[in-house]
């Protein structure tokens, strides 16, 4: 036919089986004979692979067939034919289609695929297959198409639409494998010649957090790390696999096993089909089984594994604990070869329980063997792992002889430190902090002997430690506790203060203090010991007492010596003056020595009259004479001093009157009272000039508690600057009376210690010429409120609270009724509050012996009590005393009672 060779396709029928095969003939030159030469390329796996040999059957027939649609493509894709069939398939005119590429249409016929479908066709000139082709909505409907070779290497596809239930099959199918490559775990990658990419499945942007769009195009070796990049070649023939390292997107290493299957297209590497299966995760877990080998063969810690009483393997710090050279000479042993004889049966005895899997310690000491027979002491912790149907047991070694002799130290030093804590006097206890509060972690046993409560309460209570101070110290503590914590570099500090034990009593200790501060300067831990100082307190408040008197003591030394050296001294220098003129002097006429002798009369009166006030006031200072103050009448004391000292006013014509009322009863000692009268009345004879008046009287106080009196004198009077030196021992001021009597000058200094002793003050109001007023006060009742409670905390609650209703009076207190009544020997009091629960003398028992005592005035009673019943309301009743109340008190009620019962006394 002209043409140098000629291609066609042929099939030969073999033991009743189709073969395909491209045949090319080719003539060959030959002088005398003509030959040609065939060539047959295998095509049979390619026609059954793509079912053409089916559509090449169909195609013999394609005249009897009636297509849906013909389509016609030049060689550059763009359409040349669009039948009026392919209309109804899509929706598309053919003015809408003609010239425009074939892919816009059948989107899988895409540049790179037309190019393909070219070469196939020139292989196999007829091929079948179903596609996708859009219609005019922008679906796509399934069809089947057969494509075939036209003239100038234009190519014709004849279109012919599914039927239901090839649609079905066709897009069940679809779907399935959509699915099994889109939801598949498996990385799918499909890659050019050179790695770049031309396909990928969701897998890889999951897994990786790539965007397809960041991914589409590049090579693979991008994503690859420097030591697994793949050199593509032309020499690549068969698959192979590797373990490739590659990075996501957030720079994370992951690791995949990676199969490569080279493609061929006319013998020619075309590609790869990639398949990555992620493997990270066993990495993970070969790198934990690579690290845990490493562990177990270096740790510290003998570790080995038994089965059926035998060690399997072991570490060589197994071995060499047991004094083997390697973890081989353990092998084979039972656990019990490598404990101490003594200790077989206690091991063997704890294996059998942990076997038994009963409640144990999971930490077992025994003393363990070495191979040459010395023992050490070690630990036990065993676990189990089984694997299929066999049971490990690991055990784990230490080697504890050092901990333990450790232990052994600490145990003696222990043991010391708690005989030293519990043999002394002193506690010790330890606060950390815990947010806004500092809570007590640590007491130790002389806790409960200095407070009162155990470690157990002192633990509970965490305010506990402040609740027990005293509350007249509770103030100045806190301040100095809070100044200490704000400080950032004191870390000691010491406080002595008050505190009240449990059972009442009022301790003196002493806090020592050292901290652990952060670094902010803040206080972290707290570390304090506490002496009981009560003892050292009392001896210091004796000492002080002591020095002060002593002091006083030295002061009344001082002053009885300067008087006696001066006032003294002066009339007996004029006795022995004129004696020894009376004895020596034989001129004197008896005149002179009638005036001699009564000269030695009047020093001799003098100094009788110093001698006994000085004696009176020495007496008074060192507390010699007994103050014992009652309920008396004073008129009757002014009386009785004016009528003592008439005798003297009638010589210079003085009239003494007073005002004082009859029945005026003050809370007085008589005696001391009638010395004070005694003194100043004499003081204003000694003052006054012939025919002088002295007046006495009395008015209440501006202190309701009290009476002013007055002993005024229009006599010479005295200077402002003299009159302050009146009261002054040391200061003693004297001066001559109008008619020349003499004084000691003692007489004022005694009379203010009298007034001072009875509570009151006195004054002096007074101008030269004019004369002078003595004014002073003496009290009406008692000073004292007698507080009896054996409840410390409540004696200190209820003294305060009676300090602040009578704060003219002062406060005093006993624990029970027995040492109340002690006190009555050596103070009076003007009321009495009792507690009725007291331990040794109840508050009924002490106001029936009250009523036993020798007092002329008894104090009204007052009760209080935490548990008290009517018929014992009813008792107190019957004895006189009508004020009984419950605790708490109501203040305003209590406040009342109080007021008016001292008022009453006051009456």
């Amino acid at each position: 036919n002209g043409k140098n060779d000629e291609k066609f396709v042929t099939n030969f029928k073999i033991n009743n089986e189709q073969f395909y095969y491209n045949c090319v003939v080719y003539p060959l030159p030959a002088k005398h004979k003509k030959y040609i030469s065939c060539s047959f390329i295998n095509i049979s796996e390619k026609i059954k692979s793509d079912k053409l040999e089916y559509r090449l059957n169909q195609f013999k027939r394609i005249a009897d067939v009636i297509s849906d649609g013909i389509i016609g493509i030049n060689p550059e894709g763009n359409i040349i034919l669009w039948t009026q069939s392919v209309l109804g398939i899509t929706g598309f005119y053919e003015d809408e289609t003609k010239g425009k590429p074939v892919w816009k249409f059948i989107p899988e016929l895409d540049q790179i695929n037309f190019s393909q479908l070219k070469e196939d066709l020139d292989q196999v000139q007829f091929f079948r297959k179903q596609i996708f082709i859009k219609n005019k909505d922008g679906n796509k409907n399934a069809v089947n198409a057969s494509f075939l070779p036209g003239d100038d290497d234009n190519i014709f596809i004849s279109l012919k639409a599914l039927s239901g239930e090839e649609d079905q099959e066709l897009k069940s199918g679809e779907l399935n494998f959509h699915n099994l490559v889109s939801n598949t775990n498996t990385i799918i990658l499909r890659l050019d010649s050179n790695g770049l990419i031309e396909y990928l499945n969701p897998a890889f942007t999951s897994e990786l957090n790539y965007k397809e769009d960041e991914v589409s195009r590049k090579n693979i070796n991008d994503f690859l790390s420097a030591k697994n990049k793949i050199e593509f070649n032309s020499k690549i023939q068969d698959p192979f696999n590797a373990e490739l390292t590659i990075k996501n997107k957030r720079g994370e290493k992951k690791y995949f096993y990676a199969n490569f299957t080279p493609l061929f297209k006319d013998k020619v590497l075309s590609g790869f089909n990639v398949f990555l299966i992620n493997q990270s995760g066993k990495k993970k877990e070969d790198n934990n089984l690579r690290l845990f080998k490493l562990l177990f063969e270096h740790t510290n810690e003998g570790m080995a594994v038994e089965n059926r009483g035998k060690i399997i393997t072991a570490n060589d710090t197994f071995g060499r604990m047991f004094g083997y050279s390697s973890a081989e000479e353990i092998k084979g042993k039972d656990i019990l070869d490598l404990a101490a004889t003594s200790e077989v049966l206690k091991v063997a005895e704890y294996l059998q329980l942990y076997h038994a899997k009963k409640e144990l310690s999971s930490r077992f000491e025994f003393t363990g063997k070495r191979k040459d027979g010395s023992t050490f002491s070690c630990e036990l912790t065993p676990s189990t792992s089984r694997v299929e149907e066999n049971l490990y047991f690991v055990f784990t070694i230490r080697d504890i002889t050092e901990k333990k002799r450790v232990q052994q130290i600490i145990c003696e030093s222990e043991e010391k430190y708690r005989n030293l804590i519990e043999n002394i006097d002193d506690f010790l206890y330890t606060l950390e902090r815990s947010k806004l509060f500092f809570k007590p972690v640590f007491f130790t046993n002389p806790v409960e002997k200095i407070t009162g409560y155990s470690q157990a309460e002192m633990l509970e209570d965490i305010k506990l430690l402040l609740k027990i101070i005293h509350p007249d110290d509770l103030i100045r503590t806190k301040e100095n506790l809070k100044k200490f914590s704000r400080s950032r570099n004191k870390m000691s500090a010491e406080f002595e203060f008050r505190i009240i034990s449990k059972y009442g009593n009022v301790v003196w200790v002493r806090n020592k203090l050292s901290v652990v501060r952060n670094d902010m300067g803040e206080v972290e831990k707290v570390y304090g010991l506490v002496s009981d100082i009560s003892l050292r307190r009392k001896t210091e408040e004796d000492l002080q007492k002591t020095t002060q008197n002593l002091v006083k003591l030295n002061e009344t030394k001082d002053r009885f010596i300067s008087i006696i050296s001066h006032d003294l001294r002066t009339p007996f220098s004029s006795i022995l003056g004129f004696t020894d003129l009376l004895l020596n002097d034989e001129t004197l006429t008896g005149e002179e020595r009638d005036q001699y002798v009564k000269y030695i009369q009047e020093s001799s009166n003098s100094m009788l009259s110093l001698v006994n006030s000085l004696l009176d006031w020495t007496r008074l200072q060192t507390g010699r004479i007994r103050f014992e103050p009652e309920k008396a009448d004073v008129s009757e004391v002014i009386l009785k001093s004016i009528n003592a000292l008439g005798g003297s006013a009638f010589h210079k014509n003085i009239s003494i009157s007073s005002s004082v009322r009859d029945n005026l009863y003050l809370y007085i000692d008589k005696d001391l009272i009638g010395q004070v009268f005694n003194n100043l009345i004499s003081n204003a004879i000694k003052f006054t000039r012939e025919r002088g008046s002295i007046t006495i009287s009395a008015a209440p106080s501006q202190l309701p508690r009290f009476y002013e009196f007055s002993v005024k004198d229009n006599g010479i009077g005295i200077k402002p600057e003299d009159a302050k030196k009146l009261f002054g021992v040391d200061t003693k001021f004297s001066t001559e009376g109008t008619a020349g009597e003499k004084g000691t000058g003692l007489g004022l200094s005694l009379v203010k210690e009298i007034i001072e002793r009875h509570g009151g003050n006195i004054r002096i109001e007074s101008e030269p010429g004019t004369g002078t007023n003595f004014l002073f006060t003496l009290p009406v009742a008692a000073a004292n409120i007698l507080l009896i409670d054996s409840n410390t905390t409540d004696r200190i609650l209820y003294s305060k609270i009676l300090k602040h209703i009578t704060s003219d009076y002062n406060i005093d207190s006993a624990s029970n009724g027995k040492e109340a009544l002690q006190k009555f020997s050596s103070s009076t009091y003007a009321l009495i509050v009792t507690e009725h629960n007291m331990p040794v003398m109840g508050g009924y028992d002490f106001v029936l012996e009250l009523r036993k005592l020798d007092m002329k005035v008894k104090p009204p009673v007052i009760v209080l009590s935490n548990s008290i019943d009517w018929q014992t309301i009813d008792d107190y009743n019957e004895i006189g005393v009508t004020n009984v109340f419950q605790k708490p008190v109501n203040l305003s009620i209590f406040k009342q009672a109080v007021e008016k019962t001292l008022h009453q006394g006051l009456k």
